[in-house]
């Protein structure tokens, strides 16, 4: 009896060993790839870097490990999701990467993307940028900048065109090219941005130059020069 349990077990076995080949070899090919969302790179341009071996097998693909080596291979990529569309296709999904800060040191600019991802250096500054007045490489610091940049998204103070953060996380913006905003510390920082935003909407006109000091957080002082 114990032989014929066995010998069954056995036949299991390779029954299921024989269906994970056909799986493996015949089903669940990769047939098509679809790349979709890049205005910058052309499909046949990602396909051919990713190289996706004839006759693979869709489960032997590493959907985060290829997304990464896409965004680290082409630097205007922000990044790229791949999706397993089984039985055999693979759907990725391109974010171009888009110059939106940079930092200037030394004459030379470095242009980074809507994640702070490097993109390239500048001899002069990138039109529509944000300036980032800080030590990138502080991750304290670059953590405050990209607290503010969500809450100037959240409350809808547009148009910020510089984000300084100083010794101690002391914190300011320019909005417009016309107005120096200091917050002081991040404490209240979410009321501060509210009400400068409701001084620079309902006080000042579009032709005005001026700062605004809201370091206080219960007063907002706005002065014009």
């Amino acid at each position: 009896r114990f032989i014929k349990r066995l010998l069954s077990l056995l036949a299991l076995f390779a029954v299921i060993a024989v269906a994970f080949y056909f799986a493996m070899k015949v089903l669940f090919i990769v047939k098509e790839i679809e790349i979709k969302g890049s205005t910058i790179f052309t499909p046949k341009e990602i396909t051919e870097f990713i190289a996706i071996p004839e006759e693979e097998n869709i489960f032997r693909i590493d959907a985060d490990e290829l997304g990464k080596k896409i965004t680290d291979e082409f630097t205007y990529i922000e990044s790229a999701q791949v999706i397993k569309r089984l039985p055999e296709k693979l759907e990725i999904v391109i974010t171009d990467s888009v110059e939106s800060y940079y930092t200037a040191e030394d004459d030379e600019y470095k242009v980074y993307s809507q994640g702070f991802k490097y993109l390239r250096n500048s001899a002069e500054p990138p039109v529509g940028s944000v300036w980032l007045d800080l030590d990138i490489s502080d991750e304290e610091k670059m953590s405050t900048a990209k607290q503010l940049v969500e809450l100037f998204e959240k409350y809808g103070l547009a148009d910020v065109t510089k984000i300084s953060v100083g010794e101690e996380n002391v914190i300011g913006a320019v909005y417009a090219d016309r107005f120096e905003i200091n917050f002081g510390t991040m404490l209240d920082i979410d009321y501060k941005i509210k009400m400068c935003k409701k001084v620079l909407e309902e006080k000042v006109t579009t032709e005005e130059h001026g700062t605004i000091d809201a370091t206080s957080g219960g007063e907002i002082v706005y002065k014009r020069q």
